[in-house]
């Protein structure tokens, strides 16, 4: 739990202020986990709504009992491909420190999900590790989006104490 509170209080809170959120976006997170950045997103949130995804049945259980009393969040259990969500429902995705744990062959896949659900000109945030023992190469990230019909807005590899070297970008679906 302080590790949580640590990293979450640290990494997410600074991070978030930078995406220079409205308040009324209907915002798609991928990989959600156990729900930590997606309470500090509702936050951010007050007339928004979120959806926060996440493959593992498990953790997006107990992101649902974290969130319950979240009104504009729903937590979603499975592939975000395999979901029934309406196309171009979303103002925004956020893919926060996930895109490398998907298996390489289906990550181009899962990404022109995110733009056929993302509105033309949807922003698509995204912050990931570049360690070659955990993470994936800017370069490769880029190249990825770009195949899947998003251009870069702005990017930057950058370090954090936390969690070391990461790429953190911003998207716009073309």
């Amino acid at each position: 739990m302080c590790l949580e509170i640590t990293f979450s209080g640290v990494l997410f809170r600074r991070y978030l202020r930078s995406l220079d959120l409205s308040g009324e976006e209907r915002l798609l997170e991928l990989g959600c986990g156990v729900g930590a950045l997606t309470r500090h997103l509702a936050r951010l949130l007050p007339r928004g709504r979120i959806t926060a995804v996440d493959l593992s049945a498990h953790w997006s259980g107990v992101a649902r009992r974290r969130l319950r009393h979240r009104r504009r969040v729903v937590v979603l259990s499975g592939d975000v491909r395999a979901l029934d969500l309406d196309s171009e429902s979303f103002d925004a995705v956020l893919i926060h420190f996930v895109l490398h744990d998907i298996p390489a062959p289906a990550r181009r896949d899962v990404l022109e999900t995110l733009a056929h659900l993302l509105v033309p000109g949807g922003t698509l945030y995204l912050r990931e590790p570049t360690r070659t023992s955990h993470g994936m190469p800017a370069d490769e990230i880029r190249g990825l989006l770009a195949a899947a019909g998003f251009e870069e807005v702005r990017g930057a590899e950058t370090r954090s104490r936390i969690a070391g070297p990461m790429f953190d970008a911003r998207f716009r679906k073309a």
